[in-house]
């Protein structure tokens, strides 16, 4: 998941420099810096469960859908 989401946030970051570059009446020629700020794992939490919660309740057992995201910053060089 985490290798996923970092490749998304890469191809993310290609598409929106090339929109830019374009813009500009640019094109872009290659990357001259690349840094990953973080990948951020945003756990499942049970409907009605929350840190103010006086009684105690137990975990569910289904599965669910846990969100998975990166933030990169590229630096191209365009010409």
């Amino acid at each position: 998941m985490r290798e996923e989401a970092i490749k998304e946030a890469c191809d993310d970051a290609r598409a929106k420099a090339d929109a830019i570059a374009s813009g500009l009446g640019l094109e872009l020629v290659r990357v001259s810096a690349v840094s990953e700020s973080g990948v951020y794992v945003e756990p499942y939490r049970a409907e009605g469960v929350g840190y103010l919660t006086s009684k105690a309740v137990p975990p569910p057992i289904e599965p669910k859908e846990v969100k998975v995201s990166a933030t990169i910053n590229v630096v191209y060089e365009c010409r």
